[in-house]
């Protein structure tokens, strides 16, 4: 037996309370005087004796009370000892549909220990019918948890999906021996539409077992895609790639440039950074650049650059200032201030290639965020187990594995039965 909370068994010096109580509570016999004796009888000696025997099981009743809201705090645990299996199969979820790993599955279930590859680990025959979770899973964080399993070895099926590789090499206490199970997929797909004033752009993600690409073309609205009732989705009924997909229309995006005289040099890198953006991403930006001398209040930016030495304003919700940081590393770095960019050093025509002043700014910007998130849901790229092995912590010592059996509501229902008892014989002594 093992106690979550050993400190409260300390509690159990309070058996002395309910002894002292009963014995400073003894009272000496009362003396009647009466005027004869003629009519009364002799007590009879059981009476006498049933008396005390009451009294003793009062007192034994609210010491055990006593005991057992002690063993409450202390939150006891019977501990047993659990034979480990020998070996235990750990099967990603998605590979329920794999025919040709679930006929092989079937061989294995003969004396082996078959669970999920998901938190809990829960056993596959349990589940096996229904498994509904096929989102790829963290292979490394639950890899970590496999100590709790009682076994001696693991072997883990998994389709080996690279980002589910996340974080960093964990440490377990049972050898794993991953098994990549590599079937031929190849995902082709339309992503989403970007549309503007002129055109409307597709984008397609190809996605293999050793790498993502994606693609982008030009496209009519008519017969082959066509808009839904509600404008929100694109339906593609081309010969080669069908589906739906979502349809995004593309707003000018606004930027302002707010500069003193002396960089006005700088002012003219951001306004070609700027234009060379348009180009590549098919898309108009406006820019519109000022002295720091107007500062419009009530206009809202996508990106505000600050090229002074004045006062930031701090009504602007994404900002790039210039700050001179001559220990830092990068021409622009992220600052602590959430939204906040800082531009650290001068701007010239070395550090602007070099450093890469228009990629920096496309970052800042954050356009087409929803393609990347689209494009993860096409990765299928695949690691090998080589990659996927962690790191085993080898000891000598053999570490018996023990299960826990909680008593805690064996534990309440005693002490409920206690109170009870301990009532009904006060109210027996009393009569």
């Amino acid at each position: 037996m093992s106690f979550a909370h050993p400190l409260y068994l300390w509690a159990l010096l309070g058996l002395l309370l309910p002894i002292a109580i009963h014995l400073w509570s003894k009272k000496e016999a009362k003396t009647i005087k009466i005027g004869s004796v003629q009519l009364l009888s002799e007590s009879k000696s059981k009476q006498s004796s049933s008396i005390q025997l009451n009294e003793f099981w009062l007192l034994l009743i609210r010491m055990l009370i006593i005991s057992v809201l002690t063993l409450i705090l202390a939150k006891p645990k019977w501990n047993k000892r659990i034979d480990n299996s020998l070996l235990t199969y750990l099967v990603e979820p998605e590979l329920s549909q794999n025919k040709n790993f679930m006929a092989r599955l079937d061989n294995l279930r003969d004396g082996q220990e078959i669970r999920l590859f998901q938190k809990g680990f829960p056993i596959w025959e349990n589940y096996s019918d229904h498994i509904e979770n096929k989102a790829i899973p963290d292979y490394w964080s639950l890899a970590s948890e496999t100590d709790i399993l009682k076994t001696d070895s693991i072997v883990v099926f998994t389709k080996g999906y690279a980002k589910g590789v996340k974080g960093s090499r964990p440490e377990t206490n049972h050898p794993i021996k991953w098994v990549v199970i590599d079937s031929p997929q190849t995902v082709d797909k339309p992503l989403i539409a970007y549309q503007n004033e002129k055109d409307v752009q597709l984008f397609s993600a190809v996605g293999t077992s050793n790498k993502v690409e994606v693609s982008s073309r030009f496209i009519e609205v008519g017969s082959e895609y066509v808009l839904n009732s509600e404008g929100d989705s694109l339906i593609i009924t081309d010969k080669k790639i069908t589906g739906k997909v979502p349809i995004v229309v593309l707003k000018p995006i606004e930027i302002a440039i707010f500069y003193a005289d002396s960089l006005v040099k700088d002012k003219k890198y951001f306004e070609a950074a700027f234009a060379t953006l348009a180009q590549y991403l098919n898309r108009e930006i406006k820019v519109q650049s000022n002295l720091d001398t107007f500062v419009p209040k009530k206009k809202k930016y996508d990106l505000t650059v600050w090229l002074s030495e004045k006062p930031v304003p701090r009504f602007y919700q994404k900002l790039l200032v210039y700050k001179k940081d001559s220990e830092s590393n990068y021409l622009i770095k992220q600052s602590s201030i959430v939204n906040t960019y800082v531009l650290t050093k001068r701007i010239n025509a070395e550090n602007a290639v070099e450093q890469r002043l228009v990629e920096n700014v496309l970052d800042i910007l954050d356009v087409n965020n929803e393609l990347d998130e689209l494009v993860s849901e096409a990765d299928i790229r695949r690691v090998t187990e080589t990659d996927l092995q962690t790191n085993f912590k080898t000891s000598t010592a053999k570490i018996p594995q023990l299960g826990s059996f909680n008593l805690l509501p064996y534990l309440w229902v005693l002490l409920f039965a206690l109170l009870i008892v301990e009532r009904l014989v006060a109210y027996l002594r009393k009569q």
